[in-house]
């Protein structure tokens, strides 16, 4: 027996629903009672398209909605490709975004931009939607799909979709931002809802406008869950610091370090804690003949001792007690 989708948050239409592929099996057993559940909780605001029989048939990935008032996030990953047969003919006011995490997707001749657009991973496309658009996606996909009142953005992207790189730093921070709300929105009553939605919408903006407020508190989580993802991905780099995690996100010294003072550390521990942490990872792998000093090299300590000091005093044990413990 297959397991329903979850659907938590306020009442409503207003909460975030996940179907999960290994809770409730591949094909049909995924993508019908998430097609179900979507059209319960959000059919009206936001009619489906008729999707191919090999889509439901054979999809292999997992979906997960948020929906916050008029705002939805919608993601999936799958390992198997997904299309359209039918668009209907609803009429549509509404600003979609397009963000290519893996693979790519193809939508079939929007209204707006004469001609298919592509969104492949690492790039975005927003544009005004009238009406349903066929598409199409790799076999293998990642994506996430924002929609937007229009109110809110029309006079933005109407007549002028926007395209460009997903690690543009308002792009970044919009998706730090939507990471954090996908995590707290079973959580969040009304006013959080709302706070949570107006932020989305203003970060969209700035996308946009290739510029976002660094001075507006509500955005001051975002932005230092985008340094984090930024560090994460170049913890074995030499150049990595604070200035150089600033200069990317467009952005002072000063206000990234504001943006970590009401956390728990700083943002240069934050970076010394990740690279113990991959070091300490890397070190107890099974097999592996990485030495203290190739460590101590890979994540920049000045020598083996600096990085079993470090080490012991994170771990409270030396990497070599540390990995001991681990096999045993």
């Amino acid at each position: 027996m297959t397991s329903r989708p979850r659907f938590r948050g306020p009442g409503g239409k207003v909460g975030t629903f996940s179907v999960d592929a290994d809770s409730t099996g591949p094909g049909r057993g995924t993508w019908e009672p998430f097609i179900e559940t979507w059209n319960d909780r959000m059919g009206d605001r936001y009619p489906l398209p008729e999707f191919s029989a090999s889509t439901v048939d054979g999809f292999q990935g997992t979906m997960r909605s948020v929906a916050l008032e008029d705002t939805a996030v919608n993601e999936m990953w799958a390992s198997s490709a997904v299309s359209t047969r039918a668009v209907g003919t609803h009429e549509h006011d509404e600003i979609r975004l397009y963000v290519g995490l893996r693979g790519a997707v193809a939508l079939q001749d929007p209204h707006d931009q004469g001609g298919d657009a592509y969104v492949s991973a690492g790039t975005y496309f927003m544009h005004h939607v009238v009406t349903e658009n066929h598409f199409h996606t790799t076999p293998v996909i990642g994506t996430r799909i924002f929609i937007f009142p229009a109110d809110a953005l029309r006079s933005l992207v109407a007549g002028n979709p926007r395209t460009g790189r997903a690690t543009s730093p308002a792009a970044q921070i919009l998706m730090a931002h939507t990471s954090a709300v996908q995590r707290t929105v079973g959580d969040l009553g009304p006013a959080g809802a709302h706070a949570s939605r107006n932020a989305l919408l203003e970060l969209a903006k700035g996308l946009i406008l290739d510029h976002f407020d660094d001075h507006e508190p509500t955005f001051t989580p975002a932005l230092a869950q985008a340094a984090k993802n930024l560090a994460d991905a170049q913890l074995t780099n030499a150049d990595l610091s604070p200035p150089a995690i600033a200069a990317q996100l467009h952005v002072s010294v000063r206000t990234l370090q504001r943006a970590f003072a009401s956390l728990d550390e700083s943002f240069s521990t934050y970076i010394r804690r990740r690279r113990l942490e991959a070091a300490a990872e890397a070190l107890t792998t099974a097999g592996s003949r990485l030495t203290i000093s190739e460590a101590a090299a890979r994540w920049h300590f000045t020598d083996g001792s600096h990085f079993i000091r470090a080490f012991k005093n994170q771990y409270a044990a030396t990497p070599a007690q540390f990995a001991r413990h681990r096999r045993a």
